[in-house]
């Protein structure tokens, strides 16, 4: 579906990608660039003075313009490239009012965020066609601040995913990424998995650090004692995907095997982003989490405006 004339709402364009197994939805991004300074993060390397998070200019007269122009029932992702919950919200209040314009027009929301400052709109989204994903990489919190210096920490991430759950909106967790040497140890993975269990989760969706040199650098900075060993994984005996390094395809499928067992001994759904082993998904699973933006019409016995994929359908029938 194309739409001209779009203002800050774009279509979802992954580049691309082969490896991408993403629905078609829109994406907002409220603010440009974002505060929290994850060393991994693959939007630093395009977008100027991304670590001075900004609002988009005129966001919500140019988003209501937009809303106008997509039919009702799309899906909405907020954000792709920036956190919606990013520090400045919490002041600006755009991301909240963003919603209640999106939810107001028909549409459908995935939020995507690592802040649990989401808890605050729990009132907007409890009764709506909405889901959250969450990324938590560790239960470190030490290590947290060390990765992803600028949000909050993951005891309250996890906090949120136990309130958002209670309150009956659908959570995925991203385990994302896993970083060799950094937060890859089997049994912190499955004590992660298992924790995010208890807090509620219905799916959990993982990918490996993908390397480009400005992040590869970042992360060498801050771990220095694993700069020959991070080079040689990824530059000397990794593999070139666009302008990535992705981790051998044993190693990365080792990782995801690992997620994956514990994720179906814990009853969640699981997924992978951008890695090429579709043949892991659960069926009918979204790897974005967006399927249970749809759960309300499925559990009501509707066929949804825009289905999810048919094997998810009949396994909840």
């Amino acid at each position: 579906m194309r739409i001209r004339g779009l203002s800050v709402i774009r279509e979802f364009d992954p580049w691309s990608s082969p490896l991408c197994t993403c629905p078609h939805k829109f994406t907002l991004n409220p603010y440009t660039g974002c505060g929290h300074k994850c060393l991994y993060c693959y939007a630093r390397s395009y977008i100027p003075s991304f670590d001075r998070p900004r609002p988009k200019k005129d966001l919500l007269q140019r988003l209501g313009k937009d809303l106008r122009k997509i039919p009702a029932g799309m899906l909405i992702s907020m954000s792709e490239s920036s956190d919606p919950y990013t520090p400045p919200e919490k002041v600006l209040e755009l991301t909240r009012k963003a919603i209640r314009m999106i939810l107001d027009a028909g549409m459908r929301l995935l939020i995507l965020t690592k802040s649990d400052l989401v808890r605050r709109d729990i009132d907007l989204l409890r009764n709506a066609a909405a889901a959250v994903s969450i990324t938590i990489t560790t239960l470190n919190d030490n290590l947290a601040r060390k990765i992803e210096p600028g949000a909050p920490p993951p005891s309250r991430r996890i906090r949120a995913v136990e309130e958002l759950s209670d309150t009956g909106i659908p959570v995925t967790v991203r385990i994302d990424p896993i970083i060799p040497w950094v937060n890859d140890s089997s049994q912190d993975i499955k004590n992660l998995v298992r924790r995010v269990a208890e807090a509620g989760a219905a799916q959990v969706t993982t990918s490996t650090y993908k390397a480009r040199w400005d992040s590869l650098k970042r992360l060498t900075q801050e771990f220095p004692e694993l700069r020959k060993r991070l080079y040689e994984a990824y530059v000397s005996k990794g593999v070139k995907v666009g302008g990535y390094f992705y981790l051998p395809k044993e190693v990365r499928l080792r990782y995801l095997m690992l997620v994956r067992k514990e994720a179906l001994a814990q009853g969640m759904a699981f997924a992978t982003c951008r890695e090429g082993f579709p043949q892991l998904h659960i069926p009918g699973i979204y790897c974005d989490g967006s399927t249970y933006a749809y759960m309300k019409e499925i559990e009501a016995g509707k066929e949804p405006t825009s289905k999810p994929l048919t094997g998810f359908l009949q396994g909840r029938r």
